[in-house]
């Protein structure tokens, strides 16, 4: 025989056992709990069944949003250069933090002093042309147009020393703001013309974290309300609404938003997984263990309770959120009798018999109750 044969025949005997074991148990907790029902009082002979409940009135209190999140940076910059040359200078390494203003790399001057030399000479040069064409034309030697030509030429040389004077601010390369530089993507030695990438600058502070809410959720926000993110690890941080998106993912229904989190001392870490919690509106609620949960045929969840008729009505519900070990459940009356023990023995409609949680008829253990 194979060893899959083998292991294969062991599966169904191990299934079979545990099958047998667990009818057993059901039938000697079957025996042990279910009790002659008694006669119904006046009615078709029949027993009516006996339930536990609990009154319980509705809260009113702040409802919260919970959504799975993640942590990004505020905003996360590809620094280029806009002139060119060979790097001779490394201002910061990798993972550094760097000020703004504060150079990344520098340049090569090349022949950009030499030019500016000979640009300031220009300029000496067309400024006294010009104003010996003042003196000309005041005399009237020299035409409107022969002036207009000197001042255009004066005003040429000087765009020029700004274009030198630019392009020489431009081979210090540097942080556009404060942040951490990710990556540097040159050397010294490298050249690089305009428009290749240096480095990448990321800002983390304030620190976002990013979650997605439902059609439903949204419009209970807006920009500036206040929330709480759970870091990865159990850290609990407050920030503030800083986006919610207008339109929704394609893909998932769902709304983007972002919760801006104070972060100077740059401690909290990008990318990592976040839990959002947001207050929204107030909610009158029920808080509910979740064992008392029911399911409907058609997957409906609800609650299993008796009406002043001591009928079994069961009721849709709306879950809120969490409230420790128990949930926070909407849609129920202000005040309701819930079936605590029993509610997966009876259906809507039922006549039951009812004993109050806490009575002594409860406290007999559950001799009449299912």
């Amino acid at each position: 025989m194979s060893a899959n044969s083998t292991n294969r025949r062991n599966s169904i005997l191990i299934a079979s056992a545990i099958t047998i074991a667990l009818a057993g148990w059901m039938l000697s907790g079957l025996g042990n709990r279910l009790p002659e029902e008694p006669a119904r009082a006046g009615g078709d002979g029949s027993a009516a069944m006996s339930v536990t409940v609990r009154t319980s009135t509705a809260r009113t209190l702040p409802r919260q949003v919970v959504a799975n999140a993640r942590t990004e940076p505020d905003r996360v910059v590809e620094v280029k250069a806009e002139t060119d040359g060979r790097v001779v200078t490394i201002g910061v390494e990798r993972g550094a933090f760097i000020r703004e203003g504060s150079p990344i790399v520098e340049l090569s001057m090349r022949d950009r002093a030499a030019r500016l030399a000979e640009t300031e000479a220009l300029i000496r040069q067309r400024e006294l042309e010009y104003e010996a064409d003042v003196k000309l034309r005041n005399e009237r030697f020299v035409s409107e147009a022969q002036l207009a030509g000197s001042e255009a030429l004066l005003v040429s040389a000087r765009s020029a020393r700004e274009r030198i004077l630019l392009d020489i601010a431009h081979t210090k390369i540097q942080a556009p703001f404060d942040g951490v530089i990710y990556d540097r993507l040159v050397e010294i030695g490298d050249y690089v013309g305009v428009g290749d990438p240096i480095a990448q600058l990321v800002d983390a502070d304030p620190l976002i974290v990013v979650g997605n809410l439902n059609e439903r959720d949204i419009g209970s926000f807006k920009v500036g309300a206040s929330g709480t993110a759970t870091i990865l690890g159990g850290r609990e941080v407050q920030g503030r609404v800083r986006y919610l998106a207008p339109v929704a993912d394609e893909s998932t229904r769902s709304f983007r938003i972002e919760l801006a989190v104070p972060n100077p001392d740059r401690n909290l870490t990008v990318g990592t997984s976040a839990s959002l919690i947001l207050d929204a509106e107030e909610i009158s609620a029920h808080e509910l263990s979740p064992a008392l949960l029911s399911l409907a045929d058609d997957g409906t969840i609800g609650v299993e309770t008796v009406d002043h008729s001591n009928r079994v009505r069961f009721v849709p519900v709306e879950l809120a959120g969490p409230v420790g070990n128990s949930v926070l459940v909407t849609g129920l009356p202000a005040e309701v009798r819930i079936i605590t023990v029993g509610q997966g023995f009876v259906t809507d409609g039922q006549t039951v018999t009812v004993v109050e949680e806490g009575s002594a008829a409860a406290g007999r253990g559950d001799e009449r109750t299912y």
